[in-house]
């Protein structure tokens, strides 16, 4: 399906669990683009800017009224934790398939 209402063109759309007490991800992209959401519980996510270094901490939580969908763009490197003791879920959006060769690890949190 095409739509002319970027960044909703084409997309790719998967789910992601996290544990309770886990995190995941602590990775980047060379050039995917990604967009994630919270669709049940709360997520802390972790950005880091793999140039600068810059790190910003974003809460994603189901239970408020308002909800976000967080860009990211290529080179921010980004981990998913849940402090919570119920499992939480996001849903993540990209223009481009998965491509493991595009996919290099990275602690985000050291």
């Amino acid at each position: 399906m095409n739509y002319e209402d970027e960044p909703f063109n084409c997309l790719h759309t998967y789910v992601v669990s996290v544990n309770p007490g886990k995190m995941r991800a602590n990775h980047y992209h060379k050039h995917k683009e990604e967009w994630i959401a919270a669709v049940a519980g709360k997520i802390t996510l972790y950005l880091r800017d793999v140039e600068s270094g810059e790190l910003e901490e974003v809460v994603l939580d189901t239970s408020t009224s308002s909800s976000s969908i967080i860009y990211i763009p290529p080179r921010v490197a980004h981990a998913v934790y849940n402090g919570t003791e119920n499992e939480a879920s996001l849903i993540v959006f990209s223009l481009s398939p998965e491509d493991k060769n595009d996919t290099i690890a990275f602690e985000v949190l050291k």
